[in-house]
């Protein structure tokens, strides 16, 4: 085992900037939506299931609630990272509610952010500290033993 949850950390990181970013690309579908263009095509999926009709202040309210998420999924990889099994699993903790309270804004992440998240956390909660490799032993005659 590692001293460190690096697959963990990887996941949860990348996560959470597809997350962020996807809540980034989900405000610019709202703007567009509500632009004074009148134009009422956009990319976003709320508008694809029929509730467009959201006001600006909810659209503002699902993007705040957007990157938080994706910061809070980001601070939850940085703590997996420390090593100290404690905080990687408060941090695994961290990224799976973020990520959970992050669907409604970001789409699950544009899933794949979500799917990376969640992955993450398990592996984060499932981590075990390792024990460091006892040093190799070499004998007089040149052979390694441990």
């Amino acid at each position: 085992m590692a001293d460190r949850p690096a697959s963990a950390f990887a996941c949860s990181l990348v996560g959470g900037f597809i997350t962020l970013g996807a809540s980034l690309l989900s405000i610019n579908g709202w703007l567009f939506m509500y632009s004074s263009s009148g134009l009422t095509f956009t990319y976003s999926l709320w508008y694809v299931i029929g509730f467009a009709d959201f006001t600006a202040a909810e659209a503002l309210v699902l993007f705040v609630i957007g990157v938080a998420s994706g910061a809070l999924i980001i601070s939850g990889a940085v703590l997996q990272h420390s090593g100290q099994r404690l905080k990687v699993r408060n941090g695994s903790i961290v990224v799976l509610i973020s990520t959970i309270v992050g669907v409604p804004a970001t789409y699950f992440g544009m899933l794949i952010g979500g799917i990376l998240s969640v992955t993450g956390a398990y592996l984060g909660l499932t981590w075990k500290p390792g024990q460091a490799a006892a040093p190799a032993r070499v004998n007089r005659q040149g052979i390694v033993s441990n």
